[in-house]
This record gives C-alpha cells, structure tokens and sequence, in this order.
C-alpha cells in the first residue's frame, strides 16, 4: 500500500478484557538461531498487552538500540525513531484486539533513521518508556500506555511539540552537527508585482496564499519533526524557475505551491484542488489553470527548460516516473486531510503542466486553496480560525508523507 496511511482498516476493540497479541514473536526468534546477524538491527516482534487500565507494548530487537517516542494529534498517533532497522517478521502481522493501537506503518523516514508509527483509535499517553533489556531471542524494550481523554491527549501532545521546538532553538549539542530533519519547501504564489488573481471583495492572492504559507509553516515547525523553508516570506516577486531552484538547491524532501484559484463571473464554484506537474493534463480546466500561472510570470521560457532537460536525461526514466508516483501520494494526502476542514472542488486530484512543479526528483504539488471569485470561499481564506483549522491538516499531511518516505504497512489481519 506504498506510505498511504490504513485509515480504512478497522479492527474490534475489547477494552475491558485483558489481550494479549503475538505478532510473529515465537517465529521470529527461531530466525535468530537459523540466520546471520543482519548488518542493522533487526525488528522480530511485536507484543501488545491491553487491559482496562493501561495497555502494554513490546518490541523484541536483536541489539540494544536507542529509541525515541512522540505523540502526535490530528489524527492520534504514537511515533517511535531510531537508527536503522530491519523489519523481519516469519509471517503476516496479526493486529487483533488491542486496546488503542491500530494500525502499523514501519519504514526509512531518512537515511540511517527507522521510524514506527501506531495509528491509535483512542487517545492514550505514554506512562513509562524502558528497555532494552536482555531477553530470550533479543533485548526487549516495552512502552506503557494509559488511556485519557482527547483534550488531555492534545495537551500532552502540544507540551511535547513545545520541548523540541525549544530544544531547536538552543541548537544541537555539537554545534558542526548538521540538522538531519527532512525539508519541506512551501511556495506562497505570486508576489510584489504580480498580484495574482483579484477577488470580488478586492483581496490579492498574493496576500492570501503567503498568510496561509506563513501559518502552515508554524504549524508544521511546532510538531519539530520537519525544517521549513519558505520561497518568499514577504511580498517580493519571484520567477517560478527560481523557485525551482530553490528546492532543489535547498534538498527538498517535499514542495508544495499554494495558490488562489477564479472564474470571472461565476461565484457559485467553490473548493480546493490539488495537482501535479504533467505535461499532459488531467483535463480542460486543469490545462487552462496551468497556462494561466505560467503565464502570471514574464520570465517563463515559451520552450522547454535545456537545463531542466539535462537533470531528467541524468535522473533517468524509473526517478522520473517514481517522483510523479511520489507526487500522486502526496496529492492524495493532502486531499484526504484537508476533506474535513475545506470544501473539495468536484473534481480535486488534477495534473497539468505547471512550471513551477518541474522539481524531477522532488514530490511536488501545487494545492488551489479555494476561490477568489466565490465571497464565501473569500470569508473562509480570510478568517484566523480557518486558516488555522486548514493549515494543521496540511501540516500533518505533509509531515507524515515526508517523515514516512516509502514506509509500508505490513499485511494486517485477525488471528
């Protein structure tokens, strides 16, 4: 299933009744005895535990390792990182009854650094975190999770996200050390000059898109899992290549333009749309978009970029076309996130030629956030408790896209 997160899996949930799940854990540790040590650490079992009062997890790894937690909101979610594992289970992963953890994801979120994310169905907090202790097959580490409310999850959640976004500040404790957090580059559209579209009431798009560029930005800073970078914070004009370039030059681990969208005339269409750069577009309308922001800026070449041409030629065919299936989950993420926060175009995944998504090795979309020319789209673009509720679906959209890279959720099923 690729990074797509498995919101749709749904498994029974028993609170009241002590559980205990197995996943793959007596088979695991025979494939100690039977194989190699592995030149990372291997990841051979996961045991969950629940009862009434407090729900127990244990990983079973092959070498002591240092790990982290994190708890994150919207959607809850329990986070694990550390160096790079190996996932080696004998058979399929069972996930049963289990108290609040749902689904599993397990994958590179960076080279050298694995991350495990447990979608919880209920909020639950961590209460102690030990280990890596000796054990038959391994060392075990085991987290102990105690159920609260939402509010109480939220809380803990935002005091986390405080902690490192403090720790940031202060800078690492080498400072040569390089910040290793995946970039994510957010492109406000338009600027100085170039106004971009004009709405009914007078507004620019140029002032919309950068204030919500602006709080997207604070949104994702605060989780501290991701570095940012902006393409333009103030209002100055920037031509698309440049903005190109820009995420390119910086290591982009994602790019996402966000843009204001208008039919001259008609007030009743409405809603977000989400694209990708293809030269061949999805349709009309999306061909239309494109031609019209590319031409919102003077410096575009009528003729394809030699230099952008010269990247593909070296990245090859198999990067290209990874990139755009990189590009489509990423859409989809966002559309997925934002659905119950903003009003969805008809039609909201579309593709079409935009130059400033020609990053070749970058997943990029441009998102149309709603339109100028509705007023009602207007008093949601304009209002702080929009922007803020819209901006942290975006934000943890893209977080978890970039933090995720390729993770797969293993084969999921009742025992």
């Amino acid at each position: 299933m690729g990074n797509r997160l498995l919101r749709d899996t749904l498994f029974g949930v028993t609170p009241l009744r002590p559980i205990l799940t197995f996943i793959a854990f007596a088979c695991s540790m025979a494939l100690f005895d039977a194989q190699p040590a592995a030149a990372t650490p291997v990841l051979s079992g996961i045991e969950v535990s629940s009862e009434a009062n407090g729900t127990d997890l244990r990983l079973l790894v092959s070498e002591p390792v240092a790990l982290t937690r994190i708890i994150l909101a919207g959607p809850n979610r329990l986070v694990i990182d550390g160096p790079e594992m190996t996932l080696r289970f004998s058979g399929p992963v069972f996930l049963g009854d289990h108290g609040p953890i749902g689904t599993m994801r397990f994958g590179l979120a960076a080279p050298g650094r694995t991350r495990i994310i447990f979608d919880l169905t209920t909020p639950a907090v961590p209460e102690t975190f030990e280990g890596p202790t000796p054990t038959p097959g391994g060392f075990l580490i085991h987290l102990r999770l105690k159920p609260v409310d939402q509010a109480q999850f939220e809380a803990a959640a935002a005091a986390e996200a405080e902690k490192r976004i403090n720790a940031g500040l202060q800078g690492p404790a080498n400072p040569n050390a390089l910040d290793m957090r995946p970039l994510i580059v957010i492109d406000p559209g338009h600027g100085g000059q170039d106004l971009g579209a004009i709405g009914v009431t007078g507004i620019f798009e140029k002032d919309v898109v950068l204030n919500i560029a602006l709080a997207l930005k604070q949104k994702i800073e605060a989780q501290g899992q991701c570095r940012v970078a902006l393409t333009r914070e103030t209002d100055i004009f920037i031509p698309l290549e440049d903005r190109v370039k820009f995420a390119r030059q910086k290591g982009a681990a994602a790019f996402l333009s966000i843009h204001g969208d208008t039919i001259p005339g008609d007030s009743d269409i409405r809603g977000a749309t989400v694209y990708i750069g293809d030269d061949r577009p999805s349709d009309a309308g999306a061909a239309r978009m494109a031609e019209a922001e590319n031409r919102a800026d003077p410096t575009v070449p009528r003729t394809n970029d030699p230099a952008n041409s010269a990247i593909a030629d070296i990245l090859g065919d198999l990067t290209l076309r990874e990139t755009k299936t990189r590009s489509s989950l990423l859409a989809r993420e966002l559309v997925t996130r934002i659905a119950d926060s903003a009003r969805l175009n008809h039609n909201p995944l579309r593709a079409a030629g935009f130059r400033v998504l020609r990053t070749p090795d970058i997943p990029s979309t441009l998102i149309e956030i709603g339109y100028l020319s509705s007023k009602q789209d207007i008093e949601q673009l304009t209002s702080p408790e929009w922007v803020d509720r819209i901006t942290r679906r975006m934000a943890d959209a893209l977080i978890d896209f970039t933090l995720s890279g390729q993770v797969n959720s293993p084969t999921a099923g009742q025992p």
